[in-house]
């Protein structure tokens, strides 16, 4: 007997198969039903940073007064602009700390710009510029706030990170999840695809005791794009252009989305490409909201485009998707 058919984005040059990336996809709603899906929905993978929205929950709920700019951060795998760390920095000023406090390690930022100016100044990279630190200042807030320790708060035996692995159980409907660590090191939470997408879909219809804080975040992520990732990142140029939806990206291929708009009512989707290849993203992302019959604003294909050309404007190959949803019966 075979197994479920996963979806396939291939890159093509001079009509032969260049390269391919299987695609696992799983379409929930809120309830935890599986409305569709490609691939196998029983996958276990890492979120990595697609755990973002559910990781600053506690950080909602200890700080009422949070504006939905720090609330934004917290979610964020942001590109080290100076937008950014501005608002990172109001965060570390809420908790009365410096960045000194941050566990997140450091590279140069992901914005080329930003990262050209600080090499102009002649200054090293510090933990501000780490796509992360706005998660680790909001969890260092968090922290302040609850009365728990700031020593330690990246550790899997801390409160804080305990109380995010129960998040993820529970709102994904799950007792099963695994505790990793992250690049950034903190806990990376690995937890089946489809019990991802319930998440993504509690986001996307708010019910429950977390009600109003996955309203706010949800309120947060899709108010400010540009905090969230940067210019030409993925869920800074989706989120303006889809009506009703957040997202968030993961590494190694990890995608999440939560649509209020669609024909069958809010929905919750993960996707991961096996392979970890993060250019077939988009593309997939794509042809699922395609599959759903979610309208998305024309420019969103121009920067993802199936056609290929080189630095000379030479049209080189093309990107197709083969993406077999299937609806369980």
């Amino acid at each position: 007997m075979s197994g479920p058919v996963a979806g396939e984005v291939v890159f093509w040059r001079g009509g032969m198969r260049e390269s391919a990336h299987r695609v696992h996809v799983a379409v929930v709603d809120p309830s935890g039903h599986l409305v569709a899906s490609a691939g196998d929905a029983d996958l276990v993978t890492f979120p990595r940073s697609s755990s973002k929205p559910v990781q600053a929950l506690p950080l909602a709920e200890a700080v009422p007064d949070l504006s939905t700019e720090e609330l934004a951060i917290a979610c964020a795998s942001h590109a080290g602009t100076d937008e950014h760390l501005r608002v990172v920095r109001r965060l570390l000023e809420r908790a009365g700390l410096g960045p000194g406090a941050l566990r997140c390690g450091t590279h140069p930022p992901f914005d080329a710009d930003a990262a050209l100016a600080l090499a102009c100044r002649g200054e090293a990279p510090g933990a501000l510029h780490h796509n992360c630190s706005g998660k680790h200042a909001g969890m260092l807030l968090t922290c302040v706030a609850r009365g728990w320790p700031v020593e330690g708060y990246t550790e899997p035996d801390h409160p804080l990170q305990q109380e995010i692995l129960m998040l993820h159980a529970e709102l994904g409907g799950t007792d099963d999840v695994i505790a990793g660590r992250d690049g950034c090191s903190v806990v990376a939470v690995a937890t089946h695809l489809h019990a991802a997408g319930r998440i993504f879909a509690r986001f996307a219809a708010p019910s429950g005791p977390h009600a109003g804080t996955l309203e706010r975040v949800f309120t947060a992520m899709s108010g400010h794009p540009f905090l969230i990732a940067g210019r030409g990142r993925l869920d800074t140029e989706l989120m303006p252009r889809v009506a009703g939806a957040m997202s968030k990206m993961g590494a190694e291929g990890f995608f999440g989305l939560a649509l209020r708009e669609t024909a069958r009512g809010p929905l919750g989707v993960a996707i991961k490409v096996e392979d970890g290849g993060e250019r077939a993203r988009a593309h997939v992302t794509l042809a699922v909201l395609e599959a759903l019959g979610v309208e998305v604003q024309g420019e969103l294909y121009d920067l993802y485009p199936r056609v290929l050309t080189n630095f000379a404007g030479y049209e080189v190959g093309e990107v197709t998707v083969n993406l077999p949803l299937v609806v369980p019966t």
